[in-house]
């Protein structure tokens, strides 16, 4: 996908955005009743709702009120298993058959993030993020050796079945979140972020590199424009955000750097009461394959070795649980959970087959 295709995507869902922003600030003038025979958006945006926060595995989608600071950590896993070929699943024997020497049958990542957001003003947010990230992968060699004539390559020579493992700090991410629009229990803000690559990408098991998904982080500075809305009625409340990640660099420090990608995501939520909503999402990526290629020793027998076997699109659903403290000594305090699974999936290449994630986490503003 072309740089310019995601940003016209993007500046498109902000259009459409404000456009319905508009129009439900016509509706409120209208003053059309609810059910509770009251009137719909009569009220200034309540940040104190435990639904104010979007789903807690979507970034960046609140401002804070001068002076404010929060705290969060997340913690996120994601499981695969198996390979994929455009929307057709892959058993191990069908991927042997399509010439490669070795299959990838799981890979699990887990990623714990800290992150904290400074307003010195009520319509600007500083926000900064860093993770730790640790990735597992298990693989199976062809029994019956190599097929179709694919390159062994640096380090092969596998049989049986190993396994792949990195861990370390990954990417650091310095942004701001800016309010353009606050009326009437309805809320948009632009955000800018800026990855900085100090994720190692450079992770190597005897001394040949480990498949691209392996590595840390990026390998390069990048840049993500977001744009969200945000709104509240009685005991709901919604949103939608679309986000884009542009690499600025055509490689990294190993020679190779991951696809630009799109994400929109929407999302409502029921409050249940004042410390307590759930919520439900749909959440879109795509993703481009990856450009240029490892510059040192790495291996050519599994789909996880080939930059085409990157990216794709995947649609995912997700089911989440909002809890604040409304009072006691962790009042203020908030605890949230996201479980998601895709619905849809069309990878490129032979890629590996996501099953599901699961994103935790706290949040405390003082």
């Amino acid at each position: 996908m072309k740089k310019s295709f995601i940003l016209s995507l993007l500046l498109g869902l902000g259009a459409s955005q404000l456009s319905h922003a508009g129009d439900v600030a016509d509706a409120i003038d209208a003053k059309a009743p609810i059910a509770s025979g009251g009137t719909c958006f009569d009220f200034p945006w309540d940040a104190s709702r435990v639904d104010s926060h979007a789903p807690i595995g979507v970034m960046a989608d609140h401002t804070h009120e001068a002076g404010e600071i929060m705290l969060s950590y997340r913690y996120m896993y994601m499981h695969m298993d198996g390979h994929q070929a455009g929307t057709d699943s892959l058993s191990t024997h069908q991927v042997f058959q399509r010439g490669y020497a070795v299959a990838a049958e799981e890979m699990d990542m887990h990623m714990h993030m800290w992150s904290a957001m400074y307003a010195p003003t009520d319509n600007l947010t500083f926000m900064a993020m860093l993770n730790y990230v640790e990735k597992d992968m298990e693989l199976v060699a062809n029994p019956h050796g190599m097929m179709h004539g694919h390159d062994m390559g640096h380090g092969g020579g596998h049989t049986g079945r190993f396994g792949h493992s990195s861990a370390g700090l990954g990417d650091f991410s310095l942004g701001a979140l800016y309010k353009l629009y606050d009326d009437r229990a309805q809320r948009v803000h632009a955000g800018l972020a800026l990855n900085f690559p100090t994720g190692d990408v450079e992770q190597k098991q005897d001394g040949v590199y480990l498949p691209y998904g392996m590595q840390l982080g990026s390998g390069t500075w990048d840049l993500s424009p977001s744009l969200t809305y945000l709104g509240q009625c009685n005991d709901l409340s919604w949103g939608a955000q679309g986000k884009g990640t542009f690499r600025l660099e055509d490689e990294g420090d190993s020679g190779f750097s991951y696809g630009d990608a799109v994400d929109v995501t929407a999302w409502t939520a029921l409050r249940l009461c004042d410390s307590a909503s759930i919520s439900g999402r749909l959440g879109w990526h795509y993703e481009d394959d990856i450009d240029g290629h490892y510059n040192g020793a790495h291996n050519h027998v599994a789909p996880p070795h080939f930059q085409q076997n990157y990216g794709g699109h995947t649609l995912e659903a997700g089911i989440g649980l909002n809890l604040k403290a409304v009072s006691g000594p962790l009042k203020g305090h908030r605890l949230a959970i996201e479980a998601l699974t895709p619905i849809y999936q069309d990878l490129n290449g032979v890629g590996m087959d996501r099953e599901y994630s699961l994103v935790a986490g706290w949040q405390f503003a003082f």
